[in-house]
């Protein structure tokens, strides 16, 4: 009677272990690509944000410069009678529902007469605690400035200042051919120069800040519409 004997090939269990590791590389790529898809929504989401409270103050200096536009045409704009007492507040909008809220405009100070602020040397940027405009501004059930509140969401802090600055004169001679007749004109005039500060403070901690400059010709004021 012979005995046949199997011959062990040592390849038994190869196809488990080759599968394991097979696995374990797919689970390494799937965990790298989940990794970087996270890393890259987070710079989107990022990126968006900085987006929005730049545009958002950009927004603000077109208001300021509508409001500092109102201030000088106004020149005979009332000061309400907390202006009188060093500490003044207008409110433009005057909506008492947080809904509507984004439309108020709160001025500190005198009115609309910061466009009478002095800046020779400069203007400094605007903070929660020193401005001349915040936009937009939340008011209460009672029609008052609610400070606070307005600075735990998104605002604009608006600084204006300037300086009375000499328009160059414009010279047109005009020759009259071969005659050698010439007739000539000059000009010139003062303009207001302002520099508008804004700090724009953003949702989820975001900040940006845009300095422009506003010339205002005198004389070109329009009608004053408060």
């Amino acid at each position: 009677m012979k005995i046949k004997s199997k011959r062990r090939s040592g390849e038994e269990g190869f196809v488990m272990v080759a599968s394991l590791l097979i696995l374990l590389v797919l689970t390494m790529l799937g965990i790298a690509v989940n990794r970087n898809t996270d890393i890259e929504w987070r710079i989107a989401m990022n990126d968006r944000v900085h987006k929005e409270t730049f545009y958002a103050a950009d927004a603000a200096t077109e208001l300021a410069s509508e409001a500092l536009e109102q201030g000088i045409a106004c020149l005979g704009f009332k000061q309400n009678a907390a202006d009188t007492e060093g500490g003044g507040m207008m409110i433009m909008g005057g909506y008492p529902d947080l809904e509507r809220s984004e439309h108020n405009v709160a001025i500190e100070g005198n009115s609309l007469g910061f466009w009478r602020n002095y800046a020779p040397a400069g203007l400094a940027m605007p903070t929660d605690t020193e401005r001349n405009m915040v936009f937009p501004a939340v008011v209460n059930s009672a029609g008052e400035f609610d400070r606070d509140e307005t600075n735990k969401r998104s605002h604009a802090n608006i600084n204006i200042g300037g300086n009375t600055d000499l328009t160059k004169g414009a010279a047109l001679q005009l020759a009259a051919g071969y005659e050698g007749l010439g007739k000539g004109m000059g000009g010139g005039g003062a303009t207001l120069t302002y520099t508008i500060n804004v700090q724009q403070r953003g949702r989820d901690g975001s900040e940006s800040t845009i300095c422009v400059q506003y010339g205002h010709v005198l004389g070109s004021s329009g009608n004053c519409n408060y």
